[in-house]
């Protein structure tokens, strides 16, 4: 049921008013109880809240009365209606859901799954490095640099990623490794996307003089919300490359998935994401790479890292391996 009417211009009037700490979620319970904090995830059976002196607790949404939010909320019904709107109260049974200029009575056990909405820009960016010197009998160092940026405005989303690596065992360098990924999605109908990837790479050691790509992607967010992301993409594209002095280009086909899920309120965060592009031209050689690991907070921004990274072609270089492993150890920091 949807009514236009001035409840809403009143709701801003008055909460306008109200003092800061006075603006916090709020779920009246039919026993006549209050509980007072930051609203959570609302399903048909469940109703999620924290309150300032504890932990997030849930309640059985059959037991509660009333629910009021600060904050706007993506709601889905199990019609599957999505909209975004904020709890101000109930009106007879129903709850009072504020959407626009509207209201609308929602039955409590019509919500399908109620998520605190996105803010229209968000932006998540960390730089790590990871080091390893060894002097005597061997003398080595291993340097790993790694940075990535995650911005989201809107309905638009950008990751871009950038990965130098040096090894040097005896004053040979070993590894000179320079990557370049970006990635650009349109969630053009949430949680389906397109959009674009491109990348650079180089490693001499390897005899990859250089390697382009750049392919039209889509995609789907599995899941995207409480700390955990997984999303899935193949594309078709171009790509340039040399290779020992010689040169190669073609059309190739692509497949990405970035999966981040937070473990113990977000104290320690797994991550895992591969990357492969087959190229239909040359020796049709298959790129895998793939990045696993932890990062572990430290103190507020400071993390601690640990990564695995695997690297597979099945047409390298003549007189290369076709695998390259790198367990790396570091610290960084996310801003």
């Amino acid at each position: 049921m949807i009514i236009k009417t001035p409840k809403l211009a009143i709701y801003l009037l008055f909460t306008a008013l109200l003092p800061a700490s006075a603006l916090a979620d709020k779920i009246t319970m039919k026993n006549g109880d209050i509980i007072s904090g930051s609203l959570g995830k609302v399903t048909a059976e469940k109703v999620f809240i924290k309150p300032a002196y504890t932990d997030e607790f849930a309640v059985a949404a059959t037991e509660v009365a009333a629910i009021e939010s600060d904050t706007d909320f993506e709601v889905e019904l199990l019609n599957g209606d999505k909209f975004v709107a904020k709890f101000a109260g109930t009106q007879g049974s129903d709850q009072l859901l504020l959407v626009g200029d509207e209201s609308r009575n929602i039955p409590i056990s019509q919500l399908a799954s109620v998520t605190e909405a996105k803010p229209y820009y968000q932006r998540l960016s960390h730089a790590d490095l990871s080091l390893t010197i060894n002097s005597g009998n061997t003398d080595s160092q291993n340097i790993m640099f790694f940075a990535d940026s995650l911005v989201e405005i809107g309905e638009h989303r950008h990751l871009a990623e950038i990965t130098f690596r040096r090894e040097e065992t005896n004053g040979i360098s070993t590894k000179e490794q320079d990557l370049l990924n970006y990635q650009y999605n349109w969630m053009f109908n949430d949680p389906w996307y397109t959009g674009v990837i491109a990348g650079y790479e180089r490693d001499p050691i390897r005899d990859l003089d250089y390697r382009y790509s750049t392919a039209a992607i889509f995609g789907r967010d599995i899941f995207n919300a409480d700390g955990r992301l997984l999303t899935i993409s193949i594309g078709a594209g171009y790509s340039s490359e040399e290779i020992a002095g010689i040169s190669d280009s073609g059309a190739i086909g692509t497949w990405n998935l970035i999966y981040n899920q937070d473990i113990k309120a977000g104290g320690i965060k797994f991550f895992h994401n591969q990357n492969l592009a087959y190229q239909f031209f040359g020796n049709n050689n298959a790129i895998f790479k793939t990045n696993t690991g932890f990062q572990f907070s430290l103190i507020k921004d400071i993390y601690a890292k640990i990564s695995l990274r695997y690297d597979y072609e099945t047409e390298p270089a003549v007189g290369t391996y076709k695998d390259d492993t790198t367990l790396a150890i570091g610290i960084g920091a996310e801003f």
